[in-house]
Order: C-alpha cells, then structure tokens, then sequence
C-alpha cells in the first residue's frame, strides 16, 4: 500500500510518478555458484526495466525456464505455473507427459479437463479415459463415449 505524506497542497505529477516508480522496480538474484555456466538458482520478478525472466537449474520468475520452473509462464523438466510446459507439469494450463492441473494436455494427465493418452478428470478424453464425462476407447464414468458401447448413460 502507497501512503503518502499530507501535504497542504496536492502532489504535484512528478513527485506521484517517483513514488510509483519506487515501487514498480523489478526484483533479480542470482546465486554465484553454476552449472555448466547456468546459474544454480535465478529468481526474477519483472519491473519497469526489467523482463522477468528466470533462467537457472531453479528457476522462478514471471516468465521461468529451468530444471525446476516456478512462474506465470513456466518450462522446465518439473514446472509450476498459470501456464506450463515440461515433463512433470503442475498448473492452471499444464502440457507435457505428466500434466496436472485445471486443463491438462500430456501422456497422462489429471485435470478438470484432461486429454492425453491415460486421462483422469471432471472432462476426461483419451485412449483410457476417467471422468464424470469420459471419452476414449476404454471409458469408466457417468456418462461415457466409446467406438464400442456409443453413449452411455447412467441407469
């Protein structure tokens, strides 16, 4: 939260301009020690001069690319974000061979609503599908679509 001193008179534009400035500045660490030249940890928070974007073994940002990705927009081998992309992805948005999250796109994923090849969730399509509504070749749910039982409702 912003307080500002009170004054007799208004601030004037360029002192109120300075005061959000301050706090608008962008956030970056760098740990010393690396890995075949890539920081061991990079933690990144974008500014008014700065991207925010996280590059390290660990790294967190609003934009992270790592081994271990925490951000908005995270890709890494495990990532966590809004949106992901990687091996073992958690979040809002999840795509990659293991996908967890509200919408998940992978090999196996589970999610609100999950499309991969092994798929659990409220919306589940896939070649083994598990859900409230579940679409796939081998289906188990309430109301389930299969080229070999057509559409099934429950009893």
């Amino acid at each position: 939260m912003i307080r500002l001193a009170a004054k007799q008179g208004a601030l004037d534009q360029d002192q109120l301009r300075s005061i959000i400035n301050n706090r608008l500045v962008g956030f970056e660490y760098k740990s010393k020690i690396r890995i075949f030249g890539i920081p061991l940890i990079h933690v990144c928070r974008a500014g008014l001069d700065a991207p925010g974007i996280a590059r390290g073994i660990i790294a967190i940002g609003d934009i992270a690319i790592g081994f271990i990705a925490v951000g908005g927009l995270a890709a890494g081998f495990i990532s966590l974000g809004a949106v992901s992309f990687g091996i073992i992805c958690v979040a809002g948005i999840a795509v990659g061979p293991m996908a967890i999250g509200a919408v998940g796109f992978g090999i196996v994923s589970i999610a609100a609503c999950a499309i991969g090849y092994w798929s659990w969730g409220a919306v589940a399509i896939g070649m083994y599908a598990h859900g409230a509504v579940a679409i796939g070749a081998h289906v188990t749910g309430l109301l389930t679509i299969s080229p070999h039982g057509g559409i099934l409702l429950p009893d």
